[in-house]
């Protein structure tokens, strides 16, 4: 009987629990992304609340919006974007604070957080935007943070996860795990650059931001290890093996959904595409549209000499010069594309939702990083071989027409797809699953304290052990000095003892 009440118990919270979920990024792969999971939790029949940049369409009955519309920016030139990745660390530390202030600032959300609302647990976008930890303190619930990508530096330091310069590269750098001896060393600078800028650079303004807006907060250093769960946008057939402390839990994939019939027009040209098509798309952040002049004609007459159909995601209206074989849409259902079996190529700027949709369908891919983690997946998916990649700003015709024509005409790529694909796929339960299954056990559990490791208790000096090697460093120099002192005392005693001889 204690057995079947327990049971009700677990269902009763599991099927009621009310989910607050915080993506505040205003770029449609961000929203898509935290859309995707609250929608599979609210399928769940959870009462779900999404504080985002956009309005949800069509959102079931047991879902809530507060809708933080976003100031209109400057436009960001993706394909000029060139910093080096040890500048990339100060620039991306210099935008935290400002997007947690756009997000506390916000007058819809600071009338959304006076109703002081009880939720079970809150999930939060991690991207840069540590201060708003505070939301799990501030709603006295447990916070799992989701992390669009595999475990790496931006997450690691909230549930203390190991990451061991000399075998796990930084995404932000373009190496693989597999690193010679300037690389490590190059991802040795990295990591100590990026820990003393966020130990002693952004978590101080992050700490003023929060206060700024709640004065009775804590020191950021008492809740910024307050994390029961991350959830990793990563999976085994795209990332290498890395070290994960138990609260990491992969669930890459989870946006993917079995593909749905194409718009008839689409299914006509993919049907009819006797010698295959190219899917060409930079994602939802980088527009096609915006391309410098001359990369743009080297596209298109790389096309123009290809016998297969060219399906291009083009956000204007006409695309001058277009060869006959190239299709356009302003937009294109990605997924449900990469499922046809006319599909050969996929030429892509190396996203990790791109990446995954890839996989999932066995299409190989040929990858243009311009910023972020792109690069490293376009490295891991080379490595993998069922890609090749090309640097955007060294494109020239000769080398697009080698790259697009080396994937096409040898088999090697698409079988590696397809094994990967299989990885992906060969799991015991699917991401979705592993998404609710975990979000529910953290709510059941009460933030799940079981799964965290002592580490986060440790301050960086500790974590390091830069106190015990101070010490032993110490200790060994007392040591010498002692005993040199001790060993120039017993000399000179020695000598001092000696009875004087007389001189004739």
């Amino acid at each position: 009987m204690r057995l079947v009440l327990s049971f009700v118990a677990i269902l009763s919270v599991s099927e009621c629990a009310k989910i607050m979920g915080i993506f505040p990024m205003a770029g449609q792969s961000h929203y898509r992304a935290g859309l995707a999971m609250m929608k599979i939790l609210a399928g769940k029949g959870h009462h779900v609340t999404m504080v985002s940049p956009f309005p949800t369409k069509d959102a079931p009955k047991n879902w809530k919006d507060v809708v933080l519309k976003p100031e209109e920016g400057s436009k960001i030139d993706f394909f000029s974007f060139n910093l080096h990745p040890y500048f990339q660390v100060f620039i991306f530390n210099s935008m935290g604070p400002a997007l947690v202030n756009m997000t506390l600032a916000h007058p819809v959300f600071k009338e959304f957080i006076k109703t002081k609302e009880k939720f079970d647990v809150i999930i939060l976008e991690q991207f840069y935007n540590d201060g708003l930890k505070y939301m799990g303190t501030y709603f006295d619930a447990p916070l799992i943070l989701y992390s669009a990508q595999d475990a790496n530096s931006w997450s690691n330091p909230s549930v203390s996860n190991p990451a061991p310069p000399s075998y796990v590269a930084d995404l932000v750098l373009p190496y693989t795990n597999e690193m010679n001896f300037f690389q490590r060393m190059d991802n040795a600078v990295l990591y100590l650059i990026t820990e003393c800028v966020r130990y002693f650079i952004s978590m101080p303004a992050l700490d003023k931001v929060v206060k700024s807006h709640f004065p009775e907060a804590p020191d950021i250093s008492e809740y910024y290890n307050n994390v029961s769960l991350v959830l990793l946008n990563g999976d085994s057939s795209v990332n290498e093996p890395v070290p994960k402390v138990p609260s990491m839990v992969d669930i890459g994939g989870f946006h993917l959904s079995p593909a749905k019939a194409l718009p008839a027009d689409l299914q006509k040209v993919l049907d009819n595409a006797k010698d295959g098509v190219v899917y060409f798309s930079m994602g939802s952040n980088i527009r096609g549209a915006d391309m410098p002049k001359e990369k743009l004609e080297i596209f298109l007459r790389v096309f123009s000499s290809l016998k297969q159909t060219v399906l291009w995601k083009w956000e204007d209206e006409d695309l001058p010069g277009k060869p006959k074989n190239v299709v356009i849409r302003k937009w294109l259902p990605q997924n449900d594309i990469l499922a046809h079996k006319n599909v050969k190529l996929f030429i892509t700027h190396g996203g990790i939702f791109s990446i995954l949709e890839a996989v999932n369908n066995g299409v190989p891919c040929l990858a243009f990083p311009i910023f972020g983690d792109q690069m490293l997946n376009a490295k891991r998916a080379t490595a993998f071989g069922y890609a090749r990649w090309l640097s955007f700003k060294d494109i020239t015709e000769e080398s697009l027409k080698l790259e697009v024509d080396e994937i096409l005409s040898n088999s090697k790529y698409i079988e590696n797809a397809k094994k990967r694909s299989q990885l992906l796929k060969d799991k015991p339960v699917s991401a979705q699953e592993r998404l609710v299954f975990w979000v529910e056990y953290v709510i059941r559990h009460k933030g799940a304290d079981h799964l965290r490791v002592a580490a986060v208790k440790l301050n960086l000096i500790q974590y390091l052990l830069l106190d015990v090697i101070a010490f032993i460093i110490v200790a060994l120099v007392l040591i010498v000095f002692v005993t040199k002192y001790a060993l120039c005392y017993l000399v000179k005693a020695i000598r001092g003892s000696k009875p004087k001889t007389k001189t004739q």
